[in-house]
């Protein structure tokens, strides 16, 4: 999976994807880490095409953004595509074949770029495009024949075998639109707020910011397996279940796709920080916060943190979400 990074700008997909012969509309939010950088994750609904699951399909709508935004034709989305398939199956790989790293199995050694770059879904996305458009007639090229081109690999012949499932999931996510939000900062000032509104997740009392999550998160269909927000806290009271400021989304630690949503609805919250008023996320033993935006290990005296047998305590089976 590929790193979870801050966010400096906000972009809205809607995808349009025909699946069994009925139209299915898909909103998804792309966002990248810096400038006009993009990665696309998906929300509320799950997608996945061709034996490929949400994950995968989050990088293939990147590269055919980055795509997009670059006015690369249709043709170079599948070279694309086909790559990247090829090379990590589409999978944000942090290991290959010497220094191989990424979507593309770029070499930072070749001069691909830094490590940290080349793991970068929309900047490894860019690097193949352009490397791509620098190759005389490439357009007029087979799909396989570009790909080899560009990557120069040892096994030419592997390319060919990934043609016809790269154009299946262009076809998936071709016909994205994407508009360009106001680029910002995560903030970190928020005026404070009292419980003094009825939670409908339960009998107690939440703050308006902590409601305007609820109804959010409702609306984009990502409550996973439950949503509550209130909670006594007799040891702790003073913490923010209990003041009406914090939420839990639950999933199950044990379900590979249900874990892999959960990471995909923690990944639309920090690109909402700034919307919604997010203080700081736990999931899956680790902890992000809006003050210090980076993902770290949850540690806790009380629960015995980290400890990935703690499910609950240790917050593998919820994404808690404290407000400011």
């Amino acid at each position: 999976m590929g790193k979870i990074v801050g966010t400096s700008v906000t972009l809205v997909l809607v995808l349009i994807l025909l699946i069994g012969g009925g139209a299915i509309a898909v909103v998804q939010t792309v966002f990248g880490s810096t400038g006009s950088d993009l990665n696309c994750a998906p929300t509320g609904t799950t997608l996945a095409t061709a034996g490929y699951g949400p994950q995968e399909m989050t990088h293939a709508a990147t590269i055919v953004a980055v795509g997009g935004r670059m006015h690369v034709p249709e043709h170079g989305w599948v070279v694309a595509i086909t790559t990247a398939l090829t090379e990590s199956r589409l999978r944000n790989l942090d290991y290959g074949d010497r220094d191989s790293l990424g979507l593309f199995q770029q070499r930072p050694s070749m001069g691909w770029g830094t490590p940290d770059r080349v793991m970068d879904p929309s900047y490894s996305s860019e690097q193949f495009y352009r490397h791509l458009l620098a190759i005389p007639n490439w357009q007029s090229i087979p799909v396989a024949e570009a790909a080899q081109l560009v990557q120069r690999s040892g096994f030419p012949d592997r390319y060919a075998h990934f043609e016809e499932t790269a154009r299946h999931i262009v076809a998936a996510v071709h016909g994205a639109t994407c508009t360009t939000g106001t680029p910002g900062r995560l903030r970190t000032e928020w005026p404070p707020e009292q419980a003094t509104i009825p939670d409908p997740t339960s009998g107690g009392r939440i703050t308006p910011r902590t409601l305007q999550l609820v109804q959010t998160l409702r609306t984009n269909g990502m409550t996973g397996n439950g949503l509550g927000c209130f909670a006594h806290r007799p040891a702790n009271p003073n913490s923010d279940h209990p003041q009406g400021r914090a939420c839990d989304i639950m999933f199950n630690p044990r379900s590979q796709s249900s874990v892999a949503e959960g990471s995909q609805i923690a990944n639309w919250l920090i690109a909402h920080q700034t919307d919604l008023g997010i203080h700081y996320l736990i999931w899956q033993g680790k902890y992000w916060s809006a003050d210090n935006p980076a993902w770290g290990a949850y540690r806790s005296n009380a629960y015995g943190c980290p400890d990935p047998n703690n499910l609950t305590g240790c917050h593998y089976d919820h994404i808690h979400v404290s407000m400011y």
